[in-house]
């Protein structure tokens, strides 16, 4: 028999007040289609408290179903994956409740400790697989993408300092008098107001840094080199070669990612794996060669893995395997990998 959606228990999913009891029901609602039009009539009702501009003309209801629905069962599969309901229980919460969790212990720790410099860190992390947007002390905003982490000091807003692996982008508060720099492995990106995209992963050759407004200035460790970034340019380093080049580029595309799109326009099918990868949280394993050079252009926007590859081998000249998942010494699965090649001719 089907039960009656309880419009409380999706209004506190959204404030991010729920037990794993309220998540599985939220889950089977979500899963099944006869409960989405009773969840539709659900956000209707409190639109307002869904923290939508009250000034739309039209309620996408649609829109908003969707984006729950997506956050919601990336928490199922986050939960079975994990098999271990607390720990995955606090990750979820921290990135649900992220906003709130950062401005209470960066005021918690300057009134109990009044911290001013040295060694508190705050670190952010976002999850494998999902986008995870806030707002820094000083105004900032920033979005991480999956596996991304970010750390600064407790004394932000007077040293705006901070250190990233992974891929962030950053509209950043302006600040004449307070410079605001981020530190990866190879280069130390600095701006006072702009808006930008860094990638600094340690486990690929690269690291990028891409700018859609303003202007940047990067600072080579050890002095090794100083670049000037303006609108629309990217820097792309090799850490093997040591050596970097500015490229113009259409920045809008690059930076997709943080508005939920994947919007490729010419672009070498290597550099889409790459940012196909880092979205799913899965590693591509491309045979051959020619494959990295052929130029793609698609746009993708919420899709299932499964799909994307689909599409991906219907307008490429590739096929694809998902190579069956391993269990490494810690008992973890290792991310799912997926062979890539040119398709046999016929």
């Amino acid at each position: 028999m089907k039960e009656k959606v309880d419009p409380a228990l999706i209004r506190n999913y959204t404030k991010g007040q729920y037990s794993f009891r309220d998540l599985k029901r939220i889950v089977q609602w979500f899963q099944d289609f006869r409960y989405h039009s009773d969840i539709k009539s659900v956000i209707d009702s409190h639109w307002e408290e869904f923290g939508l501009n009250e000034n739309h003309a039209e309620k996408d209801l649609s829109a908003v179903f969707n984006k729950l629905k997506e956050k919601i069962l990336a928490e199922k599969n986050t939960i079975g994956f994990r098999q271990r309901f607390i720990s995955v229980y606090a990750r979820i919460a921290a990135v649900l409740l992220l906003p709130l969790l950062i401005y209470s212990a960066f005021s918690l720790l300057n009134q109990t400790f009044n911290l001013s410099d040295t060694s508190s860190w705050v670190e952010i992390v976002s999850p494998a697989g999902m986008r995870t947007h806030f707002d820094l002390p000083d105004g900032t905003k920033v979005s991480l993408n999956g596996d991304a982490r970010l750390k600064y000091k407790a004394n932000f807003q007077k040293d705006r300092q901070l250190v990233l692996e992974g891929e962030a982008y950053f509209n950043v508060h302006h600040d004449a008098s307070s410079p605001f720099v981020v530190q990866t492995e190879v280069m130390d990106v600095k701006v006072l107001g702009t808006k930008f995209s860094v990638v600094s992963m340690a486990e690929e050759n690269s690291v990028e840094v891409v700018l859609e407004e303003g202007k940047v200035q990067l600072l080579g460790k050890d002095n090794s080199f100083v670049e000037t970034l303006n609108p629309n340019e990217g820097f792309f380093y090799n850490k093997e070669n040591r050596s970097g080049k500015i490229t113009t580029v259409d920045a809008s595309y690059l930076t997709s990612w943080k508005d939920g799109l994947l919007v490729f326009r010419n672009e070498p099918l290597g550099e889409v794996m790459n940012r196909v990868g880092r979205w799913y949280n899965v590693k591509f394993d491309i045979v051959d060669a020619e494959v990295q050079s052929f130029r793609y252009r698609a746009t993708f926007g919420g899709e299932p893995l499964e799909e994307v590859l689909r599409l991906i081998s219907l307008t490429a000249p590739v096929e694809y395997e998902i190579k069956e998942r391993k269990i490494n010494k810690d008992g973890k699965f290792e991310n799912k990998i997926i062979e890539v090649r040119l398709k046999k001719q016929l």
